[in-house]
């Protein structure tokens, strides 16, 4: 009766899955920190409208300066 001799991962075997491991996990975060950055983006660019308009609105409201005479 033979056995059978138990099967032993390889070293690179075990090295690649490792490194797929953890390429798995860097993959990740790289996304969630894209994800972050086009929702900051985004908020921004919101935000910069915004002042826009109320800057826009408010030099259309505005009468124009009167500056004093010189000499007074």
């Amino acid at each position: 009766m033979s056995y059978a001799s138990p099967v032993r991962p390889s070293v690179t075997g075990t090295l690649r899955a490792l490194e797929g491991m953890l390429l798995r996990a860097g993959r990740q975060t790289a996304l969630a920190n894209a994800r972050a950055a086009v929702q900051e983006d985004r908020a921004r660019a919101a935000a910069r409208r915004d002042a826009e308009r109320a800057l826009a609105a408010v030099t259309a409201r505005a009468e124009p300066a009167v500056l004093p005479a010189p000499g007074t």
